[in-house]
């Protein structure tokens, strides 16, 4: 019903006239970019809307709806074979979409550019097979140093409500506005906002520390959400840009600060406050057990280091069904053979393998590259970010997030949707999108810093 009542109003002849007169406008003709930021979504929007199929886009809402409760059933279940008929749909729904809204482009190209505009799917296979052969160098030199790490420190009891208690405080620690947000349990991490300064976080609280990260994954989420300015928001342009950016900025905080050693040493004493029985257990020691690289089959729980595998590793099934070579009823056998190829490990069953993410059921074909690209964007940012706060570590050290929030805020957060990604990227950094400066990052905590 509400999609059908969008499209009318999208469909509209009124907006048709305005989407023509927008069209003939020059960038020069807006009074500034929110106006053209605006006009440009509108344009998109306007143009998706009559390219899809009314019948079509509804069929595809009713359908995820419906795939959802399917995927969380065959979870439960623990059985791939109940889900084959519901992904099978799914794709072949997101390949007829992609065909409606430029059947000149191929389908995968189409799908990841309504989620990252103007990516070039190809550009990312090189960024991806670049950056894995370096992720794999540093996991070459590290794996011994990290298969020795004591981890024993983080196994202690523990309840929901003391982890939430514990991640929650130490994401304000990073200067997050708890006024505009609110967060609950749920089966799989994520965000939201009903407003420009509203911000909906729902935490999964799987093992004991994992729900800290998540929250401040979703913290960023959720200040990339509130923090447009108020011209962005009469614009109609308030929460961000879809896709790697938001991911970037959520990634930024959960990583780049929430893993580094100097953040760890403002939010150790909030885990002694709430977990009294680790007063004996020196920092370091934690941090270490936290901080240890181990590959696993697992994406949302995987080590900072070989994280970034998990999400190519999608990219490139999702690239290969698309390009005819493999079907979805193989995609268990596919993903198996993967992880072994990548990490030399197999799940043991469907809920620890091909089961393990709500994505494809929700409709997010062509979304997974991003969660990668979000770390090549944060890389670049904290590099870019360098020339102006040159001591990041020491900020983060004594909790003066101050700067680094104002940096996010003046090159990222207060634009909103006004500029596309390439734009908002190349604003910020001064340079187009490159691995360089993750791997930079990566070589120097890893190799340097935790050495």
């Amino acid at each position: 019903y509400f999609t059908r009542q969008a499209l009318e109003q999208l469909k509209a002849p009124e907006t048709a006239k305005i989407v023509a007169e927008l069209k003939e406008m020059k960038p020069e003709d807006f009074g500034d970019v929110y106006e053209r930021g605006a006009a440009h979504e509108l344009i998109s929007r306007y143009q998706n809307a009559v390219q899809v199929p009314e019948d079509l886009q509804v069929e595809l809402r009713n359908y995820t709806g419906r795939a959802q409760m399917a995927w969380r059933d065959a979870l439960d279940h623990n059985s791939f074979e109940e889900y084959k008929p519901w992904i099978a749909g799914l794709f072949e729904l997101k390949r007829r979409v992609a065909d409606a809204i430029d059947p000149n482009k191929p389908a995968f190209d189409v799908l990841c550019d309504t989620v990252d505009e103007g990516i070039d799917t190809a550009e990312v296979g090189r960024l991806f097979a670049s950056l894995k052969t370096g992720i794999v160098d540093i996991l070459d030199t590290i794996r011994d140093q990290h298969a020795a790490i004591d981890t024993s420190v983080l196994d202690v009891e523990y309840t929901h409500q003391q982890i939430r208690d514990t991640a929650f405080e130490i994401n304000l620690l990073t200067g997050f506005d708890d006024a505009c947000a609110h967060d609950s349990q749920v089966l799989h991490g994520m965000c939201t906002g009903v407003g420009p300064r509203d911000s909906r976080i729902a935490i999964s609280y799987k093992g004991t520390w994992g729900g800290i990260f998540t929250m401040m994954h979703e913290g960023g989420h959720g200040r990339y959400n509130y923090g447009s300015c108020d011209r962005a928001v009469e614009c109609g342009l308030w929460g961000g840009l879809s896709g790697a950016m938001h991911e970037g900025q959520a990634r930024f905080y959960e990583n780049i600060i929430g893993k580094s050693p100097e953040f760890w040493e403002l939010a150790y004493p909030v885990v002694l406050k709430h977990f009294p029985q680790l007063k004996q257990v020196p920092m370091e020691k934690f941090y270490m057990a936290l901080m240890q690289v181990k590959p696993s089959v697992h994406r949302i729980t995987a080590d900072e280091l070989t994280y970034s595998l998990h999400p190519i590793l999608r990219f490139e099934m999702e690239k290969d069904w698309f390009d005819g070579k493999t079907k979805t009823d193989d995609f268990q056998e596919i993903w198996n053979a993967k992880y072994q190829e990548t990490f030399g490990l197999t799940p043991k069953d469907a809920r620890e393998g091909v089961l393990q993410d709500i994505h494809w059921a929700s409709g997010h074909v062509g979304y997974f590259q991003s969660y990668t690209l979000g770390n090549l964007y944060g890389g670049q940012m904290l590099h870019a970010m360098g020339k102006q706060v040159p001591d990041f570590d020491g900020c983060v050290r004594k909790g003066d997030f101050a700067p680094i929030n104002q940096w996010l805020y003046d090159n990222v957060h207060q634009y909103g949707r006004a500029f596309t990604p390439k734009e908002l990227l190349l604003k910020a950094t001064g340079e187009e999108l490159t691995e360089k400066y993750f791997l930079d990052y990566l070589r120097q905590k890893y190799l340097v810093k935790l050495r």
